[in-house]
């Protein structure tokens, strides 16, 4: 596998940076990251951020956010020439029944990332310091090309 490059595109680091310049952690995650650290492009970057959706609204102002899934955490933030990204608060699993997980806003990127279904998709991208976070072995799960459920695969494949 080819050093770890992974360049999110410049609208995806500005928004990133405005929310770390307001003291809020933001990674990027999900797809992307996989993608990047495969060495194919990937035009849908996601954010995780610390902000609450409230939050990621004062700072990008009214005009330029789009509440897209607010009851999830998510904000869609357009850009200069108006791409849509989203910007999803950190979620971390209260209870479940084994099909629906009662979340709650807040915690910490690992407790997002536990959240997942996929190893390989539950790695997060600092795009500002350049930090992989792989609490559950996605990096290894790709370069051995496996695919592993984070946590039970019943219970997480049911949730899906």
């Amino acid at each position: 596998m080819p050093p770890l490059t992974i360049k999110p595109p410049g609208p995806v680091l500005d928004i990133a940076k405005q929310l770390e310049h307001a003291g809020f952690s933001t990674w990027c995650v999900g797809g992307a990251v996989r993608d990047a650290l495969l060495g194919h492009a990937h035009l849908d970057w996601d954010l995780a951020t610390a902000a609450t959706p409230d939050q990621v609204r004062r700072i990008f102002g009214h005009r330029r956010t789009i509440p897209i899934g607010i009851e999830f955490g998510t904000v869609g933030v357009l850009d200069r020439r108006e791409t849509l990204h989203e910007v999803t608060t950190f979620r971390r699993d209260v209870t479940t029944d084994g099909r629906h997980a009662t979340v709650e806003f807040g915690g910490t990127i690992d407790e997002d990332l536990a959240r997942r279904d996929l190893t390989i998709n539950a790695m997060a991208y600092h795009p500002v310091t350049g930090e992989l976070r792989d609490p559950f072995g996605g990096l290894d799960d790709i370069e051995r090309r496996m695919v592993r459920a984070v946590g039970n695969p019943r219970e997480r494949m049911s949730e899906d």
